[in-house]
């Protein structure tokens, strides 16, 4: 694959500004503007008596399996990036259990708290996604993973990530699933490329 060709591509399949790729993208480009967020989001929300019940719950949880079935509530920002923060902590024993319930789940909340875990991890796990990859019940899913192949992966992947965006182009074209596939291309471009 040349540098043309994937300008190429890429000008021929642009990305949009506004995607839960885009968006999940620039979380990963700008951790601080993640803390920034949840620094305005203490200083100005008043919490709820549930949004406290669960900060104590993250707070005193040391099991994996607590925090896997946690992955799959909605939690407030703070919240959220506590939980996070917290899997990460316990990253040996919840890879395994990640893995294991990200080939069935379709259910939004888990998969972007996968993908941040994925993206996160001491560990990459590039080699597992890609021999899974076909196995994942969720297209979504599908989809952000790709980001992970493009942040964490080699160049090698640049063809298959061009088949992926063509792929969600056909059959999602509401979705925009296609954009993480293209984040990750220009990801790719700009590690390796450049």
């Amino acid at each position: 694959m040349t540098k043309k060709e994937i300008k190429r591509f890429l000008e021929l399949h642009p990305d949009k500004p506004i995607s839960a790729a885009k968006f999940e993208y620039s979380w990963y480009l700008m951790p601080e503007a993640s803390e920034i967020a949840n620094t305005i989001l203490e200083e100005t929300i008043k919490k709820t008596e549930e949004d406290l019940m669960y900060e104590t719950k993250i707070a005193k949880i040391d099991n994996p399996e607590e925090l896997l079935h946690l992955m799959r509530k909605k939690l407030s920002g703070l919240n959220r990036s506590a939980l996070r923060k917290k899997i990460l902590e316990y990253e040996e024993g919840m890879l395994p259990l990640i893995q294991r319930k990200a080939l069935t789940s379709m259910q939004d909340i888990f998969i972007e708290n996968t993908l941040h875990f994925l993206l996160h991890s001491k560990v990459n796990e590039c080699k597992w996604i890609i021999d899974n990859y076909q196995v994942f019940k969720s297209e979504y899913l599908k989809s952000m993973l790709c980001l992970v192949l493009g942040f964490r992966g080699d160049k090698s992947l640049i063809p298959m990530m061009m088949k992926e965006t063509e792929r969600f182009e056909r059959y999602y074209p509401e979705e925009s699933y296609e954009q993480a596939p293209l984040l990750a291309i220009q990801e790719l471009a700009v590690r390796f490329y450049n």
